[in-house]
């Protein structure tokens, strides 16, 4: 088991990955909280949250369409418009 300040932690987060997902128990503290890291399964969307995934397919299929070609020049002008005066300004 490692134990180790957040604030020393911050600048060593990858390599404590890196040693969690190999299987040494790592303990982050701040003062008297606690935090363990420690290695866990992959994400099961369906699992884990069906809130997450159905608000996930309202959005894929929401209210929107696509944009016509018109549309996106139209949007594509008045972003390098305001680009331009930004540049100008």
């Amino acid at each position: 088991m490692k134990t180790i300040r957040v604030q020393e932690a911050q600048t060593q987060l990858g390599q404590l990955i890196v040693e969690a997902c190999r299987g040494e128990l790592i303990v982050l503290t701040d003062g008297d909280n606690q935090v363990t890291l420690e290695p866990g399964a992959p994400l099961d969307l369906e699992e884990d949250s069906p809130e997450l995934e159905a608000e996930l397919l309202k959005a894929a299929s929401g209210p929107f369409k696509p944009l016509s070609e018109g549309e996106l020049r139209e949007i594509a002008d008045r972003a390098l418009r305001e680009q331009d005066a930004r540049r100008q300004g």
